[in-house]
């Protein structure tokens, strides 16, 4: 009979912790809300990059830049052109040109 009272006593215990308990439920409800959407939106935001940057490299490929800059830097005379070589100028200018072009894509499409 004991055990009976003290599992009513336990259980109405539970209950009342549980009303005592709701308001942080709600609080870490809203909290995991509040960071789902900004997880969403920074995803979306790395998705609407990617296809920025598809389409500007797309963009580049359709206008010829690489090909023309590939003529222009094939002009330099021989030793700069190793030395562009040795430091990486072609592809620094290649990521430079994405990138402006990319940014020129996302300010076009906002």
């Amino acid at each position: 009979m004991f055990e009976f009272f003290s599992y009513i006593g336990n259980s109405f215990n539970a209950l009342l912790t549980y009303f005592t308990n709701v308001d942080s439920y709600f609080f870490e409800f809203f909290t995991w809300l509040q960071v789902w959407y900004i997880k969403m939106k920074f995803m979306t935001s790395i998705m609407f990059l990617k296809v920025s940057y598809a389409v500007a490299t797309t963009l580049l490929d359709e206008i010829g830049f690489n090909s023309f800059f590939s003529d222009l830097f094939n002009l330099l005379p021989s030793e700069i052109r190793f030395y562009a070589n040795l430091f990486r100028v072609p592809e620094g200018l290649g990521i430079y040109a994405n990138c402006a072009t990319t940014s020129l894509v996302l300010r076009l499409s906002r």
